[in-house]
Formats: structure tokens, sequence, C-alpha cells
């Protein structure tokens, strides 16, 4: 089953998988991403540009704009960002654009951008692994909750290639991923996968641009069988 079919089963009443809805873990997921974001830089949140990469409809990035912070997705389904939208309320305002883009320099591909009235919520219904050029050096943080768990290793180096290209030097990751308590058996099944920390470091991952600054452990309590364990990152 592709992502599109996942979404339309969720949306359908289906298993939701992994999606975290309770509002408590998300507040303590803020806690823990403001901590690390806003006091080690002393921003304002209207200051801060955070990439939230898969994000799906992910009720946190809608907090964080809440919150005052600047936030950017990018989703390849579609039907993921309209549930995002819903969140910002049926009076607000989009508007949207088509971005043409070449990926890899054999072909041009194309995304969609939907942008709040506001300014401060971009929301990209495209593939995440593709180059965006006008996002090199842009974000000063990234939410990444399950992303790079989400993804088959053969992915995983490219993503983190994107992560390190969209951040600002000495930018911070808020990481969220699964662990399972038998790691070593299980860790190449999923997704999502179950993940410590040499795994996200692995020098083609990424270790190859950031730094592993806090092992958080777990952030908060989920109701499948692994823990759901927190990391921050800074570039280098």
């Amino acid at each position: 089953m592709g992502w599109s079919d996942t979404w339309s089963d969720i949306i359908a009443g289906g298993n939701p998988r992994w999606k975290v809805t309770s509002h408590e873990c998300h507040l303590k997921a803020l806690s823990h991403f403001e901590t690390h974001v806003v006091v080690k830089q002393d921003a304002d949140p209207s200051t801060v540009s955070v990439l939230c990469p898969l994000a799906g409809d992910d009720p946190f990035v809608h907090l964080l704009f809440q919150k005052g912070y600047n936030v950017t997705t990018i989703d390849m389904v579609p039907a993921a960002i309209e549930k995002m939208k819903d969140q910002f309320g049926s009076e607000c305002s989009w508007t949207k654009e088509e971005q043409n883009h070449d990926s890899d320099g054999n072909g041009s591909n194309t995304t969609i951008v939907w942008t709040h009235e506001s300014g401060r919520a971009t929301l990209m219904v495209g593939d995440a692994l593709y180059v965006r050029h006008q996002l090199f050096d842009t974000f000063d943080a990234v939410y990444d909750k399950d992303s790079f768990g989400a993804l088959e290793k053969k992915m995983r180096q490219t993503f983190c290639t994107r992560m390190a290209e969209y951040t600002k030097k000495g930018a911070i990751i808020y990481l969220e991923c699964k662990l399972r308590d038998n790691h070593d058996q299980a860790k190449d099944v999923g997704p999502p996968f179950s993940l410590k920390k040499e795994d996200l470091m692995e020098d083609n991952n990424y270790g190859a641009n950031f730094d592993h600054v806090q092992e958080l452990g777990i952030v908060y309590d989920i109701t499948m069988p692994m823990q759901q364990t927190g990391h921050i990152l800074k570039r280098k």
C-alpha cells in the first residue's frame, strides 16, 4: 500500500498507524522543542522558521503556528495537506502556486505550494527528496516526527542531505523516532523503523552534516508496543 492509499484508508476511518493526536503529547513535544530551539537560540518564535518534512496532517504543525512560529511542511499526499489546511479554520484564505523544479537533472517536477494569508504557514505538496534550491539555507529548526523513521534505508541519505541543504548553520533538529525493546532483531522491520542514536548518526545519514547534542529518552507515552524517543541534533 502506497502513501496515498494509506491516507485514503486513514481518512476513511481505518487504522491511524502511528499518528499521534493527543494534545497532551504535543504539549510535551513542544516543551522539548522550545527548550532547545527558542531558549538555546534566545529567539522570539516569530523569528524562527521551522521545516516539518513528511508531516502529513500532524496537529503539532498548527500548534507551532499558534505559538507564533513560521512553519513549512512538505508531504507528497494532497489529501494529507487538505486535512492540515482544515486545522487552520475555514475562515482563512490560502494562495496556491505551482513550482516547477529539476530534481536530479533528468526532468521537471511540480510542487504545489499553499501559502496561508498570514505568510507564516507554507504547505508544499511534493516529494520531500526533490532538490528545492529556493529552500537552501532557510530554516532555523526542523521538526522530524518519525520522518526519518518512515524511510527505507536507501532513501535516508538523500533525505538527510535535503535537511542539511535547507537548514542554516547551527540549526536545531528536534527528532522523534520509535524504539523497540528487541531493537537489534527488529530494526529492519518497518515502517516505522526502530532507531537508536547510532542509526541516526551514521556518516551517510544525519552524521554527515549534524552533531548529536542530546538524547532525550522517552518524550511521551504511546499506545503502540514501542517507545517514542527524542533526539536533538545541530547543524555543523
